[in-house]
């Protein structure tokens, strides 16, 4: 168990650091269309479309990466002063009636609406430029199954704590 739980981890954190240069992307390309815009009075068509599609991919895959590293928001008024058993179970509650049934339902909404965005070959609506949108939709699924997968990693280790009274 110790090993996949580490397989999940090593993936959240690959897939977190390589997803972090989009954020290099994404600043240049929006560098590019201030400078362009207002030193040259030439916007171009396509910057708006490009860094909602890059900013949501960092933000989608990253996610997984985020909690991994414990960088999800959380409410810990009372939470820390709970000896790590109890906040073990609270958190074994709250994955099962909130984590799970969220993120796994959202996976399963949208296997069927990537499915027909590649189907029919989707572009967006937002612009004359008109960019296709399934590469951008495809990456949807796959950040909510990283998501999915270090959850379960988390799941595991809190379920370890409970039962062993020791970090996985």
């Amino acid at each position: 168990m110790r090993r996949f739980v580490k397989i999940i981890d090593s993936i959240s954190e690959w897939t977190g650091k390589g997803i972090s240069w989009i954020v290099v992307i994404l600043t240049a390309t929006l560098g590019y269309e201030v400078f362009f815009r207002y030193f040259f009075n030439a916007p171009t068509q396509w910057a708006y479309d490009v860094s909602y599609m890059l900013g949501g991919s960092f933000f989608l895959v990253g996610a997984a990466y985020t909690l991994w590293m414990k960088g999800h928001v959380r409410i810990d008024i009372f939470y820390t002063r709970f000896p790590p058993r109890i906040q073990a179970l609270i958190d074994v509650v709250f994955m099962l009636i909130f984590f799970f049934p969220v993120w796994i339902g959202l996976l399963c909404k949208l296997i069927p609406y990537v499915y027909i965005s590649w189907k029919f070959g989707e572009r967006s609506m937002e612009s004359y430029w008109r960019p296709i949108l399934y590469p951008f939709k495809t990456v949807m699924p796959i950040g909510v199954l990283l998501l999915s997968l270090q959850g379960f990693a988390e799941f595991i280790r809190r379920v370890f704590m409970l039962v062993k009274e020791k970090e996985l």
